[in-house]
């Protein structure tokens, strides 16, 4: 495996652990202040809010600073940031702090993706694309679990969120160290510069064939990955969960979704990229239906075990269409359209969920899923 893969791996991950001991540290935060359902899926929503203006704007602009000092740079601020989460007991300035990290986490994102977009040869796509993922996944297992220790139980609430996010900072911490080894690098292919505005450039590509289903695909799981996040900390407070068990079972669907994700290259070459997508799809959709029955922690370790195992296969294999289907001079840009919409669907169902928690509680929000994942089925086909 490439030198850069493996520091961008490390690097990648720990940014992930850090963002995801984070975002359930921050629903925990909101309802040790007083936050209702619906703001707490406001926070959601804002979370998503200005990466959704600013993922094209970032994209067109990579190969002008260069894949690695985005990653850089989103480390950093996510590390600023982390600490200054720990003394914020306001929600307004806790709105505006998950504003913030989100903006950080997608400018990571955007360095991250467009390196294995640019770097890796197409036969490799697949295999480089899970790898990228699988290390986002083993993030994602190790945040929350860390969370849960650190932060403590007291009852359903952490002992203490500032400990969460000051550990959180820890690992972001440890995402900048590998970065050092590329200080001098800049993007592996020159990316086309847009002189008929980069909103024109994305539309443009949004109509090549299969990139607006690709996006749309994308669009539904990261989603859905995302208000599990969100809400399942809500779920476990209106189930009497601890805050441990709700943290167990985050990390055990990155668990099985990094699974599912460090074979992806081999699988797909046997079952076929477009098979793999459409079961994974139908999978993950009867398992978030299957989380609205479950109502002790063993029931929905196991839904959301396996609605994890197949929620993993559907983010790297958009990663590795959309820039199968754009030229090598334009896949920043492609990544940077399907950031966008990750983030649009980021923002609206958090929001709508957070709505349909308030008038039915928060299992209703699994139902919410199961349908979003329901509707890119069909675009799938």
């Amino acid at each position: 495996m490439p030198k850069w893969i493996v520091i961008l791996l490390i690097s990648s991950s720990s940014t992930l652990a850090s963002i995801s001991l984070i975002r359930p540290m921050i629903t925990y935060r909101a309802i040790e202040i007083g936050a209702t359902p619906a703001q707490i899926g406001a926070l959601g929503a804002v979370y998503a809010l200005f990466p959704i203006v600013l993922a094209l704007f970032l994209g067109k602009n990579v190969g002008r600073f260069g894949e690695a000092k985005y990653i850089v740079f989103g480390a950093s601020t996510m590390f600023i940031l982390a600490i200054g989460f720990a003394f914020i007991n306001s929600l307004f300035l806790l709105m505006v702090a998950t504003a913030a990290i989100g903006i950080s986490h997608l400018i990571g994102v955007v360095g991250g993706q467009t390196m294995i977009s640019t770097r890796s040869p197409n036969e490799k796509l697949d295999g480089f694309f899970g790898y990228y993922a699988f290390g986002a996944s083993l993030g994602q297992m190790v945040g929350p679990l860390v969370g849960g220790i650190v932060a403590g139980s007291d009852g359903v609430l952490p002992k203490s969120t500032s400990m969460g996010f000051l550990a959180a900072a820890g690992l972001a911490l440890i995402a900048l160290l590998p970065t050092f080894y590329w200080r001098n690098q800049k993007i592996a292919i020159k990316q086309t510069v847009n002189q008929g505005g980069t909103f024109t450039a994305a539309i443009s590509m949004l109509k090549k064939p299969g990139m607006g289903k690709a996006i749309y695909i994308s669009l539904a799981v990261s989603s859905a990955v995302d208000v599990l996040i969100v809400f399942l900390p809500l779920f476990g407070t209106e189930n009497n969960f601890s805050p441990f068990a709700v943290g167990v079972i985050l990390a055990i669907r990155a668990g099985t979704s990094m699974f599912s994700r460090i074979f992806l290259g081999a699988i797909s070459q046997r079952l076929g990229s477009h098979f793999l997508m459409v079961s994974s799809i139908i999978a993950s959709t009867v398992f978030c239906t299957a989380m609205f029955f479950a109502r002790t922690p063993l029931s929905l370790g196991i839904a959301v075990a396996i609605a994890g195992l197949a929620l993993g296969v559907g983010q790297p294999l958009t990663m590795s269409l959309v820039s199968r289907i754009a030229p090598p001079e334009d896949r920043a840009l492609a990544i940077s359209a399907r950031l966008t919409a990750n983030r649009v669907g980021q923002f609206i169902v958090p929001a709508s969920a957070g709505a349909i928690a308030g008038a039915a509680g928060a299992g209703s929000v699994f139902l919410g899923l199961a349908a979003l994942l329901a509707s890119s089925i069909f675009t799938a086909l």
